[in-house]
Parts: structure tokens; C-alpha cells; sequence
């Protein structure tokens, strides 16, 4: 299906791909020339106070860009030692690659503001710094920066998989400001730290903001705001979380029975409510200690049951949202490590219990294989279980760099489910609508490679044609 893409074409993108490299190269032999005024103590011939300052005065740059060359060109140009003998660049690896013109600056951007961090951290050994420039590198020159970043920041969670410990605080930190116009608009906004927090109210909305159906022509933007008006119209409608505030706050304000009611309030129950919180962790030790398996504690009963069937006549509103929270096994076992959201952000192992109580989150623990992944030729449609193993297991679009989140994709037969492709986790992969026209093209090739989806490009992008790992298994270092 390649007829669409003649010799003429073929050359106008050979010339843009060529036009780009020598963008690249050009960018690293500047810093060559950087490095090279630096050793030569130019600033000091010229009367300026340092290399960052010539630069300023001789290209007309802000100084905020002076400076990161100047770090750029320390890290990536050849250096001398103390004696003077040659040296290689600190980055070599990603020197390499630039001067080739095979990455951009955004790219350096990015691997050099990794690399930072790992020297940073204590427990690395020195050994491996060398091995972090040489991934990072060898990804740059396959993906965009946005998924180079990703990569990043998967490789530092893997390099210290205890991470941050969470701020106790940081609930006291978040903020929203309301801003009314004279017209009754109003305008918001909102910073949200936890990342469950904020993970839960990103897939709420998205819920929400789903298209009605094909003729619902809505900007993304539009069908957010509409949903959010929705989840407050449910909150003040019967039954309402606002609603239900309202009648505790009136009942509380009425004058009640005196003690000793049997509707009164009781100190004792007082106390023993009091206490629930603080004992809960030694409830957990107790349950854990009296023979149970360790892995039977790990995930607490849900700390709200299942809401009961509402009456026919009550009006109910939407669902609350459904969350995927994917952890190791041994990690949860042990405390340590992280938890992975689907939008990539990390929990820690405290809250990944903390959320995991809940009714309407699924803990997604890995090795566990109570549900069927496989259901071979019975359906074209996609179970609810092989849905949320391909969320895992690609995060996404897998297209390679594309970063649409997965409610935003279809589960595409690799092998088309008419054509004799069976409905399983083998032939399926996820992609966002546009990739998925992309695929259907016919330029793009997809392989299944060890269980992940591996991406063929056109020859026009890449003359090798090298496969691509797609997704999440892209940053499977």
C-alpha cells in the first residue's frame, strides 16, 4: 500500500531528514567551539568575567541560555585532563549520537538533566553512570523527547525504586482558586500533589468526557467542562454528597437527647471510633500475625462497602470512577518499591494500600493469574480482565512516542480478527485513533516480540528499517 509515496516524495523527505541531521551536527560543533573558547580563557582576554558572559556579549544571548550551553559543552565536548592529555566527553555516548545529528538539543535537554539526578544519588554505583548515558542515548535516537522523558524517568525510578518518601502535608498544599466575572463566568484554577488524588479526578473527568457518539462534535476541552459541571450537578442532586452533607450538618445543629439516650450520644462509642484510626495498623499486625499468609494482609478489606441497589424511584448519578493501581508482587510483600498509575506517575507502597481499600479501585498486583487473558476465537470484542492487562502492559498508545493515554485508544487485531486473528493479548495492542489509521495505511509494520508489540517504520524514516518497541515496554530497562 506504499504507492501513495512516489520518488518525488521520497526525496523531499530524504532532503527535510538530511536538513535536520545538519541542524544537529551544526548545534554540536557549536559546543566544540564553546568548549574550545573555555580552554583558551577567551573571557579573560576580553575582559569578561566568564564564558557565559562572552557568550551574552558576542551572540546577543540571555543569560539563561549562555549558561546551559556552556554546561552542555562541558559535558559533551572533549575535555583535557590536569597534565593536558585528551579526554572523552562526560556524556560520550550521547556526544556521540548528537554529533552524528541523529538527536536533537531536546533531546540532551533531557538525558543531561537525567544523568544530573543519577550522580546525585549515593547508592548508584559509578560503574553504572557509564550504562545510564548509553540507554538513554541509544532511546533518544529512536523516540521523541516526550517519550524520552518517560524513559528517564523510568530509568531513575529503577536506579531508586524507594524514591521520595510522601509528604504527610502535602493534602495542605493544594490549592483552588475561583474567579467570578461580572457576567456570573467562572473561571478556575486548581493544583492537586498527591498523585492518586490527582490520577482519580484525571479519570473521573476523562470518564465523564467521553464523545456521546459519533456525532458529537465537542472539543476535548468542552466535554471536560461539561463533566465537570455533571459531577456537581450529581453532588447536589438526591442522594448527593453535598446533598447528604447538608442533612448531617441540620440534624447535627439540632438540640439532641441528653446522655444516656439510646439515641444520644455514647462516650464509649465515641472513644472506640476514636480509636479506630490509631489501631488500625495494629489490627493489621494481629490479622497477619495469627497464621494468615503475608500476601492475605497485603490488601486490606474495602473501607466502604458496595453501595446498596438504589430504590426505582431514587435518581442516580454517574459511577465514580474506576482507578488501576499496578505493583509488583514482592514489592508489596516487602514495602518497597512503587506502585504505577496509568498516566506513569508513581505511588509509594503505603498508599498503594491506602488506596487499594477502596471499593472502587482495582489493584492490579503482578504474577497474579486468577483472570483469563485469553478467550482465542469466541469474540472480536475485548473482555473487561484483557482490557486492563493491554492498559498495563502498553500504558497507552504504543505507537512509538505517541503518549495518548489509554481510554483514548482502541485494542487493534494484529492479525484482523476476519482475516483468522484470534481475540488475544498475542495479537492484540493498543492505539490512539489517528496510529490507528496510521497501522491500517499499510507502511508501519507490527510484530509481536516476546509478548510486546514492536514497530516496523517505512523506509523513508528509517532506510534500516530497525523495529521500535512500542509503549510501555519501551522503557523496560
Amino acid at each position: 500500500m506504499s504507492e501513495g509515496v512516489g520518488v518525488v516524495e521520497r526525496e523531499a523527505l530524504a532532503a527535510a531528514r538530511a536538513e535536520e541531521i545538519a541542524g544537529n551536527q551544526a548545534y554540536y560543533r557549536r559546543l566544540e567551539r564553546i568548549a574550545e573558547m573555555d580552554r583558551l580563557g577567551l573571557a579573560a582576554v576580553t575582559g569578561d568575567r566568564s564564558t557565559e558572559r562572552l557568550l551574552q556579549e558576542n551572540w546577543r544571548l540571555d543569560p539563561s541560555k549562555a549558561g546551559r550551553l556552556v554546561a552542555e559543552a562541558e559535558d559533551l565536548a572533549p575535555r583535557l585532563s590536569l597534565q593536558g592529555q585528551p579526554l572523552p566527553p562526560r556524556l560520550s555516548c550521547t556526544a556521540t549520537v548528537l554529533a552524528s545529528g541523529e538527536i536533537s538539543p531536546e533531546h540532551v535537554a533531557i538525558i543531561r538533566r537525567a544523568m544530573t539526578k543519577i550522580d546525585r544519588m549515593e547508592h548508584v554505583d559509578p560503574a553504572e553512570v557509564p550504562a545510564a548515558d548509553a540507554y538513554l542515548a541509544e532511546k533518544a535516537t529512536l523516540f521523541p523527547p516526550a517519550t524520552l522523558r518517560r524513559l528517564a524517568e523510568a530509568l531513575l525510578a529503577k536506579l531508586d525504586p524507594d524514591g521520595a518518601a510522601p509528604d504527610e502535608d502535602a493534602d495542605l498544599f493544594d490549592d483552588l482558586k475561583m474567579t467570578s466575572g461580572l457576567d456570573g463566568t467562572l473561571e478556575m484554577r486548581i493544583r492537586i500533589h498527591d498523585a492518586v488524588d490527582a490520577e482519580s479526578i484525571r479519570e473521573g473527568i476523562g470518564v465523564l468526557a467521553t464523545p456521546t457518539g459519533a456525532d458529537d462534535h465537542r472539543s476535548l476541552g468542552n466535554r471536560q467542562a461539561c463533566a465537570f459541571k455533571e459531577v456537581f450537578a450529581d453532588a447536589l442532586g438526591p442522594n448527593g454528597l453535598v446533598t447528604d452533607t447538608r442533612q448531617n450538618e441540620a440534624e447535627a445543629d439540632e438540640p439532641g437527647p441528653g446522655p444516656g439516650h439510646e439515641h444520644g450520644t455514647d462516650p464509649e462509642a465515641d472513644d472506640s471510633g476514636a480509636n479506630d484510626t490509631a489501631g488500625a495498623d495494629e489490627t493489621d499486625a494481629v490479622d497477619a500475625g495469627d497464621g494468615a499468609p503475608l500476601e492475605d494482609a497485603l490488601i486490606p478489606e474495602p473501607r466502604r462497602p458496595e453501595p446498596a441497589a438504589p430504590a426505582a424511584e431514587t435518581a442516580r448519578g454517574p459511577g465514580r470512577a474506576l482507578l488501576t493501581i499496578t505493583m509488583d508482587h514482592r514489592w508489596l510483600q516487602l514495602a518497597t518499591g512503587h506502585g504505577t498509575l496509568d498516566s506513569g506517575a508513581l505511588a509509594d507502597p503505603a498508599t498503594v494500600r491506602r488506596w487499594a481499600c477502596d471499593a472502587d479501585i482495582v489493584p492490579l498486583v503482578l504474577g497474579s493469574k486468577s483472570e483469563p487473558l485469553d478467550i482465542g476465537r469466541r469474540s472480536r470484542l475485548i473482555p473487561d480482565a484483557m482490557r486492563r492487562a493491554l492498559n498495563f502492559r502498553d500504558g497507552g498508545c504504543a505507537f512509538p512516542g505517541c503518549t495518548r493515554r489509554p481510554r483514548r485508544c482502541h485494542a487493534h487485531h494484529i492479525d484482523h480478527w476476519g482475516n483468522g486473528g484470534p481475540t488475544s493479548l498475542d495479537n492484540l495492542t493498543l492505539l490512539c485513533r489517528h496510529h490507528h489509521q496510521v497501522i491500517h495505511h499499510g507502511h508501519w509494520r507490527i510484530d509481536m516480540i516476546d509478548g510486546l508489540p514492536w514497530f516496523t517504520p517505512p523506509p523513508w524514516i528509517d532506510p534500516d528499517r530497525q523495529p521500535r518497541p512500542g509503549g510501555r515496554s519501551a522503557a523496560v530497562v
